[in-house]
């Protein structure tokens, strides 16, 4: 966890060097838009041991609320004919139709408004609202730096997401996990 701990301290330099350029954080205040149509979203296991930690720093009646919220949605998805072996070979695109714009929808750790796990947050949740590339395109959230995504240097998601699926190969798990499965497996550890 050491490594990812760098790397996350890594990204977080990434970011403040995003925040001064721009002249502060970008993001509305009350947005959490980016929390909403994640609970597919796929996490790497060095990210699930992260996450792990923060959940179970919560208090119990919380860590319930999270797993109920995980399990509407996973049994959502499942009406559908979605399982968590069939979601991540699309990403969960496809599977995020079934929830998306519904409370099932939204990641499991939203709650109020607030990230629970704010700390323990996966790797995309530390850059989102902030130019990334992606290995593809110049991505950003719709809400941030409109007009502006190319006058700055991207966040190196390519890089940091790599970065996140070596760190889980050393841990013997290769695959990627959707958020609401992975929610529920952690906490039912």
């Amino acid at each position: 966890m050491e490594a990812y701990r760098e790397l996350v301290s890594e990204i977080q330099r990434d970011v403040e060097r995003l925040r001064v350029e721009f002249g502060g954080v970008p993001c509305p205040t009350n947005c959490f838009s980016c929390c909403q149509n994640t609970a597919t979203m796929a996490i790497s296991e060095v990210e699930a041991q992260d996450l792990k930690i923060g959940l179970e720093r919560l208090p119990a009646q919380l860590r319930t609320h999270i797993r109920r919220k995980a399990e509407r949605t996973i049994k959502k998805l499942e009406a559908h004919g979605y399982s968590a072996e069939n979601i991540i070979p699309d990403a969960g695109m496809k599977a995020i139709g079934v929830i998306k714009g519904t409370p099932e929808g939204e990641c499991p750790m939203l709650i109020a408004g607030v990230c629970a796990v704010y700390e323990h947050r996966p790797v995309i949740c530390r850059v989102w609202g902030y130019p990334i590339h992606n290995g593809n395109e110049l991505a950003c959230c719709h809400k941030t730096f409109i007009g502006k995504r190319r006058q700055y240097r991207p966040l190196n998601y390519t890089r940091y997401w790599n970065e996140c699926k070596r760190l889980s190969s050393e841990l013997g798990v290769e695959k990627k996990t959707p958020n609401c499965y992975l929610v529920l497996r952690l906490l039912s550890e």
